[in-house]
């Protein structure tokens, strides 16, 4: 009986052995698909999981954006009243829509991106269109108009 009992203790052993590897293994595999993994990498690059928030010089929130495996998935952005002014998403096979702001909340200038699986990002798909400092688009202009 004594070599049986032995059987079953290493059996449970191999078996809490083997979760343990294949947990690791898949933290290694999709660790950047865990939520709180978001960073930049060395290049300035999104990695990871997460949220990145930019702020005005004043400290208020001006855009939020959400990252799942380095692939921006929605962005959100605000006036320094923190008012919402837009939210965009993101889809690999429609692009997305991303505006740079002005200090007082105006919109200085707009892009449309589109999908580039070479590099895994979204990249600029045309001439962006370009605001006054009055908030309206000058479809013209061929740089921003401060």
């Amino acid at each position: 009986m004594r070599p049986l009992a032995a059987v079953r203790y290493r059996l449970k052993t191999l078996i809490l052995l083997v979760t343990l590897v294949a947990f690791t293994l898949a933290a290694y595999s999709y660790w950047d698909a865990i939520p709180g993994t978001y960073h930049k990498n060395k290049d300035g690059f999104p990695r990871g999981t997460g949220v990145a928030e930019y702020h005005y010089d004043d400290g208020s929130l001006m855009i939020r954006e959400w990252y799942f495996r380095g692939l921006i998935y929605r962005s959100t952005w605000f006036t320094p009243d923190g008012r919402e002014l837009a939210t965009e998403t993101y889809d690999k096979a429609t692009g997305g829509v991303g505006y740079y702001l002005r200090q007082d909340g105006t919109i200085r200038s707009k892009y449309t991106y589109e999908y580039m699986p070479d590099v895994n990002m979204y990249g600029n798909a045309g001439k962006p269109v370009y605001y006054d400092a009055s908030g309206t688009p000058v479809p013209d202009a061929t740089e921003p108009i401060d």
